[in-house]
Order: structure tokens, then sequence, then C-alpha cells
């Protein structure tokens, strides 16, 4: 992955974009080694023919139209074959040298599995390509003014919303952040998800959570919410940082302590103990949030979940 990473931070750096060599053939090897691995549905979506960054025009041509297109590209231009492609030692290559030409002998069509499970629409492409360059520079622009980092879509708007207004919704908070449309194969997925206890898609650039009644969250993943919390003594004072705050407690006995709970810990509350993931939970922290939320211990005992770092709304638990 490493290789998309740079690929797609000099297309951002350079207002471009970037084309790949990948075809249907390499899209069902990915399907293999995903399953393999235990991946869903979702890897039947993989290698989409548009992202944001990529675009793949080998996968709008069939074997035979794929090899005529090779000869006559190297007839002008060196193509290199990567000398590990052949290493069976990695699992790719024994699913492109062993399993796919078995399937192959039984007629499998590579080309009409791939657009069984992608759409192409020309329009869409089309805009991409004029406003690719824009779009890419004012989201530079617009991430490096904007300080917020998340936004929230309340539960009611979501709910009382037609399925092309919450496209609407998220597309324009996106925009907010700075970033691209989310498209229509992973927005779909992430309205079903919605139908059960939880929703979630993430790329590169952002996550979007919903709970069951939950309000929704668009985040930027490099939003402050991702990292642990901090602490520091000074003196008599213990200071803990998180989510771009800052708090100063007083901790002459030193005794007060910054810790991540272990599984099962309880704390007291006013009714008695209750566990602390369910805490988390009732207050509608995004799971992948609830790790990094500040848990003051006295003497190793949780004593105290400070919410209010999360959002200044909520009170500390217990508030003394």
């Amino acid at each position: 992955m490493a290789r998309y990473e740079e690929l797609n931070l000099l297309s951002r750096s350079h207002n471009s974009y970037y084309v790949t060599g990948h075809h249907p053939r390499d899209y069902f090897e990915s399907i293999l080694l995903h399953l393999t691995r235990g991946g869903g549905k979702n890897a039947l979506q993989t290698l989409p023919p548009l992202s944001p960054n990529r675009f793949l025009p080998l996968a709008f041509l069939e074997d035979k139209e794929r090899l005529d297109c090779y000869d006559r590209i190297g007839e002008s231009y060196p193509i290199y074959e990567d000398e590990s492609n052949m290493d069976l030692k990695f699992k790719r290559n024994r699913i492109r040298n062993e399993v796919l030409p078995l399937l192959e002998k039984e007629n499998l069509n590579y080309y009409s599995i791939y657009w069984n499970f992608h759409s192409w629409d020309k329009a869409e492409f089309e805009e991409f390509l004029s406003s690719h360059i824009d779009r890419n520079s004012e989201a530079t622009s617009k991430k490096d003014s904007v300080k917020t980092k998340h936004f929230l879509i309340p539960h009611q708007t979501w709910i009382q919303s037609s399925k092309d207004k919450k496209k609407t919704l998220i597309d324009l908070h996106l925009d907010l952040l700075g970033f691209p449309s989310v498209y229509k194969a992973p927005f779909e997925d992430f309205v079903r998800q919605t139908k059960g206890e939880k929703a979630f898609l993430q790329n590169k650039l952002f996550t979007i959570y919903k709970s069951k009644l939950g309000d929704i969250w668009i985040i930027d993943n490099s939003s402050p919410l991702f990292s642990l919390p901090i602490s520091r003594s000074e003196g008599n004072d213990l200071y803990i940082r998180w989510n771009d705050q800052e708090r100063r407690i007083s901790n002459q006995e030193g005794k007060l302590s910054l810790q991540i709970p272990r599984p099962g810990e309880k704390i007291q509350v006013s009714i008695g103990r209750k566990e602390i993931s369910e805490c988390l939970r009732e207050k509608k922290i995004p799971f992948f949030v609830r790790e990094n939320i500040p848990i003051l211990y006295y003497e190793n005992k949780p004593i105290q979940i400070l919410f209010s770092f999360f959002d200044s709304n909520l009170k500390d638990l217990p508030q003394n």
C-alpha cells in the first residue's frame, strides 16, 4: 500500500490523477486474495474503474483487446515484468499461476464478472476529468483553512431525508472538510448498514459512522479524536491533553494518573458500579474513539471518565 500512498500524495500535490494497468483478471485475483483472508461483500467492489485519484482504462478491455493493446504499447515503450511475479511463496502469485488457470479451463470470463459488480457512468467520468484539478486545489485550500475536523448530521434529519438528500447531506459536509464526494457504491453500502446496529464507512481521508439511533459522524482522519490522550506531571499538578484541549488537575498526593481501562473494568457511579465500556456506549461515543477517551485513575482505580474532552456538552462521570 505504500506505493499507492505515495501516488495519492503526488496526485494531490500536482492537482492531477494517475492511471494504473489493473484489468479484470487482476480484479478476480484480488477477490480471491481478499476472500482467503476473510473478506466480505466489499471485496467484490475492489478496484473500481474510477476513484478520486486513479483511473483504470484496462478495465474496459476484454482479454484479447487488452493483449492487443499490450502489443501496440510494446512497440513504442518497454514493458517490464516484475521478477517476483513467479515466486510462489507469495499467495497472490499462487492464485495467479495455479488457481486462475484451472478456472479459465471452465471458461471463466473475468470481464463479465468485473462488470457484474461495478458500474460506469460516462457523465460522471467526464465531470471527474473536468473538475478533478479544480477540486483538488479547492480541497487543499479548504483543508488548510477549516479548523473543524468533524461534523454531525442529526439522526432525525437523516431518517426524514430521501436517499438522494442523504447523499447530498454527506457530500456537503465532506466538501466543507475539503474532501471529494463519496462514490455511489460505498454510499449505498453505508445506507444499507444504517438499517442495522451501526454503519461504518472509512477510506484514507475520512470516516463516516452512525449507530442505530445516533447522529451521523463525518470525521477527518487527521482529527485529534483518533489520537491517544497524553499526560504529564509538573509539580503538584497533572496535565491531561487530548482532542486539542489541555486541562490541569491538582495532584498534590501524586496518586492521580491517566490510564486506559482494562476489559470489564468498572467505575463507581450514582447507582453503583458500572462497566466503563457500557458508560461509553450510553453516551453514543463512536466505537473507534472509545479507547481514546481520557480516564482519570486514583491509585490505579478508575474514578472519572472525562467525557467533556470529547464533547463540552457532556458531563464528566461522575461529575465530582
